[in-house]
């Protein structure tokens, strides 16, 4: 892996193509809501082989033409062809003492 600034990334050796038929990325704690990348073939890359010092990382897309990670409920995003780290999403958590409670991970 290679160090940039705080993300360690992952040699071009780690990655793999995305197929046509696409990458399952994520999947809500319940078994549900598919977080699926799709590409035309020898588009795209992924790779889940990224250390991020938040811990949210679930990996690095790298893709030279649009590809589109695709939910159930909210239809499809498209993405531009460029580089980007995909993370989880977190939310500020509320105590029953005040605004500490810290950050928790959204269970989507």
């Amino acid at each position: 892996m290679r160090h940039a600034g705080h993300l360690r990334e992952p040699r071009r050796s780690d990655r793999r193509r995305v197929p046509a038929a696409g990458i399952e990325l994520l999947r809500s704690a319940a078994g549900g809501n598919p977080h699926t990348l799709v590409a035309d073939e020898g588009t795209c890359h992924w790779t889940d082989r990224v250390v991020d010092p938040t811990g949210l990382a679930l990996g690095m897309i790298e893709n030279t033409a649009v590809a589109c990670l695709i939910h159930p409920e909210h239809g499809g995003t498209g993405i531009a062809p460029g580089r980007y780290l995909v993370r989880r999403r977190r939310e500020r958590a509320a105590s029953r003492h005040g605004l500490r409670g810290g950050n928790q991970l959204i269970a989507d």
